[in-house]
């Protein structure tokens, strides 16, 4: 256990008929989570971190505009030796979707957005195995989404990817990378999410993590 801490608050929508969530496996709140846990990030609606630790870490990495930068954020504090902890007395009342509403930007920017924090953030024999099958599991979300009808998911995808190739060969000097890499990260599962909650029809996040 490192002596570094990082205090969050991790839960959202703490409201009676809103579900509550860890991670990003929304089910009903029950009190089943009401037990402070080590947690692979913490929602930036509802994060604390102490300054020293921010300006330590540069802060959030502004490439990444909106969506899942506060992700990088954890991610690149846990590698740096940090924890990151759920608090489950705190109440916080988000406004979901303020940013940007349902669209093809916010598409392009959730799918881009991923795909630069996996190869920021991943060793590089993670990044050759996992980000082809990334990129796959993308394009069938993103023809599913355009045979029900949702050209503008679709484009967003196609946006996010070409955006992502360009980052690769040109953007990377706009990024905040890891200043080290602690192998002792915590709250990140390391089945297939896909799998578990599509084909064996596990919808609740201890039924998905159980097996672990």
């Amino acid at each position: 256990m490192t002596n570094r801490f990082m205090l969050t608050k991790q839960y959202l929508h703490h409201l009676k008929s809103q579900p509550k969530f860890r991670e990003t496996i929304l089910e009903k709140d029950d009190g089943q989570y009401d037990t402070a846990k080590q947690v692979f990030w913490a929602s930036g609606a509802s994060m604390f971190v102490r300054s020293e630790i921010y300006k330590s870490m540069r802060g959030l990495d502004e490439y990444f505009f909106a969506h899942q930068e506060e992700i990088d954020f954890c991610w690149r504090s846990q590698l740096a030796g940090y924890i990151i902890m759920s608090c489950p007395q705190s109440k916080v009342y988000h406004v979901g979707g303020g940013t940007l509403p349902l669209s093809e930007r916010k598409a392009y920017l959730n799918f881009r957005n991923n795909l630069v924090m996996l190869a920021k953030n991943w060793s590089w024999s993670q990044k050759l195995t996992r980000i082809p099958v990334r990129i796959g599991l993308d394009w069938l979300s993103a023809i599913r989404a355009l045979l029900s009808g949702d050209g503008g998911f679709f484009i967003g995808v196609l946006k996010a990817h070409l955006a992502f190739i360009s980052w690769i060969f040109s953007g990377k000097r706009q990024n905040l990378f890891p200043t080290s890499k602690n192998k002792n990260i915590k709250g990140c599962y390391s089945g297939s999410v896909v799998w578990q909650y599509f084909i064996r029809q596990k919808k609740t996040f201890s039924e998905i993590v159980e097996e672990q």
